[in-house]
């Protein structure tokens, strides 16, 4: 399983390899981090955290990266990939430490 976690994690990178895509990824992920916060507190707050979700992550990948999402095809792989890859950058960024496969 771990190895598998580590191989979704690599193809991720690599369907995100510039760094304007990775900063919109970023913050597409916060966003939607918080939007599940603000599931149980405000919906209409959800729904724009949402629509700010896509439309960051579109962005990098269309503009900056030239590609598809992944949510296209596999929405769950994008979905834990996605946030596993930003708790792990939100680690790093923390600390300091490399902790992503390269």
């Amino acid at each position: 399983m771990r190895e598998r976690i580590r191989s979704d994690l690599i193809n991720y990178q690599k369907a995100h390899s510039n760094k304007w895509n990775q900063v919109l990824h970023y913050f597409a992920f916060l966003f939607a981090f918080l939007a599940w916060i603000f599931l149980f507190i405000n919906v209409y707050v959800t729904i724009c955290l949402a629509v700010l979700h896509y439309l960051f992550s579109w962005i990098g990948h269309f503009y900056f990266e030239g590609n598809k999402p992944a949510s296209f095809k596999r929405p769950w792989l994008g979905f834990y990939a996605g946030f596993t890859w930003f708790f792990m950058r939100s680690f790093e960024l923390v600390t300091g430490r490399r902790v992503l496969p390269k």
